[in-house]
């Protein structure tokens, strides 16, 4: 804890001064100098004994400590020591049983083999096929099936599209076509029908 007083405050500087006051002012200051007056002013300071930093009513002190890397080594340690018991203990009921077969290897009943050759003989046994549905010429129309559905509906799009686009298409060609036509034939045959009931003289 430290406690530090104060009495006195500088007239002139307004700053707390002691006995050996220094006063340090501009030259051009424009501050009247006032009277020294007697202002006593008392601070207290605490510091935590445990952090080692300033303490007040609200102080928390956090300590930083490594438990969780002591933790984690622990645990390693306790790991590789139940791995070491586990070998060993795999390795003494080795040796047991050597010892109670007389150092021979058990005799080999021959059913892996055996396993293994029933095994390739149903794997090269073939399923029968199952039978082909061709989407393009699937013609059910509650099939589900993915290929089915997306065939149908690109076809039924397309087919749609076709058709107005080759309406709007044939229409053009044949309105100017039969316009052509229409005109031409008619003024080939009116024409001189025209001229002739016409009262006027023509060339």
């Amino acid at each position: 804890m430290a406690i530090k007083i104060q009495v006195l405050k500088c007239g002139r500087c307004g700053k707390p001064r002691g006995l050996t006051h220094t006063c340090i002012t501009r030259m051009d200051s424009r501050r009247k100098p006032g009277k020294t007056r007697l202002k006593p002013r008392v601070s207290v300071s605490t510091t935590c004994r445990t952090c080692g930093k300033p303490r007040g009513i609200n102080h928390t002190c956090r300590i930083t400590t490594d438990f969780k890397k002591r933790k984690a080594a622990a645990a390693r340690r306790e790991a590789a020591e139940r791995k070491r018991r586990q070998a060993a203990r795999r390795k003494a009921a080795a040796a047991a049983r050597r010892q109670a077969t007389g150092g021979k290897p058990a005799a080999s009943t021959g059913k892996p083999a055996a396993k293994a050759a029933g095994g390739k003989a149903a794997a090269g046994k073939a399923r029968p096929a199952k039978p082909s549905h061709d989407y393009r010429t699937c013609q059910d129309g509650e099939c589900r099936r993915y290929a089915c559905i997306a065939w149908k509906e690109a076809y039924a799009e397309g087919r749609a599209t076709g058709l107005e686009e080759g309406y709007q298409q044939g229409y053009e060609n044949g309105y100017r076509q039969g316009h052509s036509d229409g005109h031409a034939q008619g003024y080939a045959a009116g024409f001189p029908a025209g001229q002739a009931a016409c009262p006027l003289p023509h060339q």
